[in-house]
């Protein structure tokens, strides 16, 4: 009896990826791959997750579960024992990964820089952790042991983030797009070298290019030249997203797939705590009164932005786990005097936090006055308005019941006491220097392979991802993914 044939699928993860860009520029002849992939197969809008970073969307994406379920909420814990936050990886994940899950089944396969897997984990085939490990050289970065020295020794200089950030906040623009440049040509070459290594099943590949740089020019004016910058990113991912697909035999699936949308940035966690300070329920310490520790790790970022190279930073900081730790804490909250506050903003700009006695080390709310307080906070969001529109900053507000706010055993984090979600037709001037895009709901998927009917639209929730690769490997979905499949997918062996 001759073995069943092996169903090879790419699921490529384009961060930020966004119809809204992608369409015209194809429609234009701009991006001949992704106008193949349009013509051939099915494509649609991806809604990504209620909270859209990182450590959520790309957890939903790996796993087919709402962050309630697989355990990640944010890009960091809020956690029990005081104000300190820590840095989400894929050990909080509460649920096993695709790819894990194909692996048990005998498949083989290659996981490149998604987010939320590390430490990578002993799959069967080759896996390099994403962005939430310290460093190449971190301990877990790699499965199996020997992989990152053996593509140094062919030449692929991978590179988990390049660091972009560090070279706009120095203006450093033509430098920088040549850094992320480099960051997504390693990417590529090692998944050419490596599919080409192994007998392969499976592989999962994030590029973070599209989310880096509109972040950065997102709202540029039409027709200029930081405008022109969003369509050169788009035809380099094109570029390798061609490369791919010669990777892929004819009888394969391709599915490319972002985590989020993207659009104007309506927020940031220090316009939230501005506007509490304003209400009365937020106190931030007096300027030069500030806590020792905060003032020295302020000179610390300050030092380390003008004489350390970011690869340089980024490897003290993975040397030094809890040093990280108090420096995140002491620059996102630490200007905050929280014996006097009442609610705050901790990691983003969509959660606050109550400033509960007995649940907080300084909390100065009584547990029986905590729903008050959220009633107070939503009654003022409501006269929160664009001075120009009139319109409401934000538009809707969720109250987290008490019961569910702290995970319970070694990892206890707080879970926020309220969820915003801003108005999508309001932005806050002047929020940010440098950054004027921001994550948004409507994420983009697109599908082509024996399996997928030709311009097929297709409209899908981020959480069908993994079930929907599942099946085309010919793995069954397990039962714990809230995931659908696409009804037109069929199930059977082609």
């Amino acid at each position: 009896m001759s073995e069943p044939r092996r169903r090879k699928v790419m699921l490529v993860g384009l961060d930020g990826l966004t119809l809204q860009r992608l369409l015209p520029l194809a429609a234009a002849g701009k991006l001949p791959a992704f106008s193949h992939l349009l013509r051939i197969g099915a494509h649609g809008i991806l809604t990504s997750v209620t909270n859209m970073t990182t450590g959520p969307t790309w957890a939903s994406f790996s796993t087919g579960c709402n962050p309630e379920r697989h355990g990640i909420y944010h890009d960091f814990h809020h956690r029990c024992n005081g104000y300190q936050l820590e840095p989400t990886t894929g050990r909080h994940l509460q649920v096993a990964p695709l790819w894990e899950i194909a692996s048990d089944t005998g498949k083989s396969v290659v996981v490149l820089n998604v987010p939320m897997s590390y430490p990578a984990q002993p799959v069967n085939g080759v896996m390099l952790a994403g962005i939430d490990a310290p460093s190449e050289h971190a301990p877990g970065f790699e499965h199996p042991h020997g992989v990152y020295r053996a593509l140094k020794g062919a030449g692929i200089d991978y590179i988990i983030d390049c660091g972009l950030a560090s070279y706009m906040q120095t203006n450093q623009l033509d430098a920088g797009w040549a850094a992320v440049k480099q960051e997504t040509e390693a990417r590529t070459r090692a998944a050419e070298h490596l599919l080409k290594k192994i007998e392969w099943d499976l592989l999962v590949s994030v590029y973070s290019l599209p989310d880096v740089w509109q972040h950065y020019y997102w709202s540029a004016p039409p027709g200029s030249p930081s405008e022109q910058r969003i369509e050169d990113a788009y035809r380099l991912i094109d570029q390798h997203v061609a490369r791919l697909l010669k990777l892929l035999p004819d009888d394969g699936t391709i599915v490319i797939c972002s985590d989020h949308g993207f659009g104007p940035l309506h927020g940031t966690r220090d316009a939230i705590n501005r506007w509490l300070a304003k209400q009365g329920l937020l106190y931030f310490v007096p300027t030069g009164q500030e806590r020792p520790n905060q003032r020295f790790f302020k000179w610390l970022r300050h030092f380390a932005r003008r004489h350390l190279s970011f690869r340089v930073r980024q490897q003290m900081l993975a040397s030094f786990a809890p040093l990280r730790r108090q420096i995140e804490t002491s620059l996102r909250i630490g200007q905050i005097d929280f014996s006097r506050t009442k609610v705050y903003a901790a990691i983003d700009h969509l959660e606050m936090w109550v400033n509960v006695r007995g649940r907080q080390v300084q909390g100065c709310v009584e547990p029986f006055e905590r729903e008050n307080i959220c009633k107070q906070v939503l009654e003022s969001l409501q006269h929160w308005c664009d001075p120009l529109s009139g319109k409401v900053y934000v538009d809707a507000v969720t109250i987290n019941q008490s019961d569910d706010l702290s995970r319970r055993g070694d990892d206890c984090h707080l879970l926020p006491d309220l969820s915003l979600h801003w108005n999508p037709q309001c932005v806050l001037p002047n929020l940010h220097p440098l950054i004027t895009g921001d994550h948004a709901p409507d994420g983009t998927i697109l599908m082509a392979g024996p399996l997928t009917p030709p311009s097929l639209k297709m409209d899908m929730s981020l959480i069908d991802v993994a079930p929907l690769v599942l099946t085309l490997l010919g793995v069954p979905a397990p039962v714990h993914m809230q995931g659908k499949i696409p009804a037109f997918l069929n199930r059977s062996d082609p």
